[in-house]
This record gives C-alpha cells, sequence and structure tokens, in this order.
C-alpha cells in the first residue's frame, strides 16, 4: 500500500463518527476504571491480606465490567500496553492508536481528579499511587511489572482468536488476570497495571497536596 493511499485511508478514518465514537469510549472506560480501582485504595490504612484481596478484585470486577459493557464499540482498552500491542500487530492503526492512548490519559486525569475531589481529605493518601516497597529495588520490580502486564495482554489477545469456540466470557477472563496480576506482584511492587496512570495519579496528587497546602 502507497504512502499516499495510507494517508486517504487515515483522513477517511479521521471524520467517521465511529471512529470519534471509540475515542470518547476509551475516555469514558478509563476514567471509570480509575475512579474506582483506585477508590478501593483510598480508605486503607493498615495494609493486609484482605484488604490485597478486596483491592485485587475491584480492579478486576472493575475491568471486565467496563469491558463487557464497552468492548464492542472501542475494544475496551483501558491501557496504553494493550493499544500499543494492537497497533504493533496491525489490529488498530497510528491514528487510533494516539487517541486512544490520549484518550486513557484524559481519561485518567478526570477520574483521579474526581476521586481527590470527592474523597474525605482524611482518605486521600496517595489514591492508589504504585511505589515500591523498601527492599523492593527497582531491577527487581521491573520484571515483575513486565510479566503481570505480559499475562493481561497476552489474555487480551488470546480472546481476539477468531477460531476459537469455546463458550466462555472473554471480558472476565481479561478481568481475572487483572485480579491475578494483583495478587502476584502486590507485595513486591504495589504494582497498577498501568504504567502511564501511575504516572498521572503521582503527578495530580502531588499538585493538589501543593494546593492544599498553600
Amino acid at each position: 500500500m502507497s504512502i499516499k493511499t495510507r494517508l486517504k485511508a487515515l483522513r477517511e478514518e479521521l471524520v467517521t463518527f465511529s471512529f470519534w465514537k471509540s475515542v470518547r469510549c476509551e475516555f469514558l472506560v478509563t476514567l471509570m476504571y480509575v475512579f474506582i480501582g483506585c477508590g478501593s485504595l483510598t480508605h486503607i490504612r493498615q495494609p493486609s491480606n484482605d484488604t490485597f484481596l478486596n483491592v485485587a478484585l475491584t480492579f478486576g470486577l472493575a475491568e471486565a465490567t467496563l469491558m463487557q459493557c464497552m468492548g464492542h464499540i472501542s475494544g475496551a482498552h483501558m491501557n496504553p500496553a494493550i493499544t500499543i500491542a494492537m497497533l504493533a500487530t496491525g489490529n488498530i492503526g497510528v491514528a487510533r492508536a494516539v487517541c486512544y492512548i490520549l484518550a486513557q490519559g484524559l481519561g485518567a486525569i478526570a477520574g483521579a481528579g474526581i476521586l481527590y475531589g470527592t474523597t474525605p481529605n482524611k482518605y486521600h493518601g496517595g489514591l492508589g499511587v504504585t511505589f515500591i516497597k523498601e527492599d523492593v529495588k527497582p531491577a527487581q520490580a521491573f520484571p515483575v511489572e513486565f510479566m503481570v502486564t505480559f499475562v493481561l495482554v497476552f489474555t487480551y489477545f488470546a480472546n481476539l482468536e477468531p477460531k476459537r469456540v469455546d463458550m466462555g466470557s472473554r471480558s472476565l477472563s481479561v478481568g481475572l488476570s487483572v485480579v491475578l496480576g494483583h495478587l502476584f506482584a502486590v507485595c513486591i511492587s504495589h504494582q497498577f497495571l498501568f504504567v502511564i496512570c501511575s504516572i498521572i495519579i503521582v503527578i495530580i496528587s502531588s499538585v493538589l497536596l501543593v494546593l492544599s497546602a498553600s
């Protein structure tokens, strides 16, 4: 396919209603995912096995529910890792990938902002910011984050296989992969499976804390 043909196809995609509907869906599902998932962490003061399970289930059920609701429209990526993988495998184009990632970032900002504004000050804490434990080195936490993210992306792609005939819930399997990742890695890196979202939440938390102190 020539460059001229690619550019023409790109322009045609950018003016379609379905394209921007998908982008809006990515914004919305990421907003709700961050709001609900991080909301499960705001009240935690003394982490325990029970709270880890509650948080893991909240993130996993949020992923499964939102994917079930919006997956048929945008794919409900909610994660740049999935979007980039979809781009690399030719399932989506560059324009859609860029717009999805921007929508996910803005959705994460909106979700964290709404959570901060609707949560009492005593429960603000870190809004679910990702951090590694004091006795864990970054070089040790990175492969853990990489592997749990790989499992999530692998599960997502496994459900895209058109030749599969087994009757299972695709959204539930992806949600369970999120639960699995949290339960495995939470004691090592307090992971979030969403690096960009983690960075955004750190920025928002820092800015809002400075503003509230001034």
